[in-house]
């Protein structure tokens, strides 16, 4: 599942990785751990990548954000509900903000 809003974070951790909170799953480049963790406002899908050394590993860690809306009981309403806040957000944009800035001009 994409998102219009995504984080990215990698980098070396100290230890063991976290492999039991993630669901797993063969991806293109490797092994995919996918973990869904709710807020009271947001929703983010986790998609982890790590490759284990001795004491340590590297990891990839992209998060796929979406807005929490009450009465969506499954993912695919989820995804629907956001695409159509961010069609929402793009018309008012359009039609509020751009007209006032078409009337501002520069040097008056």
């Amino acid at each position: 599942m994409y998102s219009i809003a995504q984080t990215y974070r990698s980098g070396y951790k100290k230890g063991q990785a976290p492999i039991e909170e993630y669901k797993w799953r063969e991806g293109i480049f490797g092994r995919v751990g996918i973990k869904r963790v709710e807020t009271k406002r947001f929703i983010r899908f986790e998609h982890l990548s790590v490759r284990q050394k001795e004491n340590r590993y590297w990891y990839s860690r992209r998060s796929h954000w979406f807005i929490k809306f009450p009465y969506c009981k499954n993912d695919k309403q989820i995804l629907i509900a956001n695409i159509a806040l961010f069609l929402i957000f793009l018309q008012l944009l359009s039609r509020v903000f751009l007209p006032l800035l078409m009337t501002i001009r520069p040097g008056q």
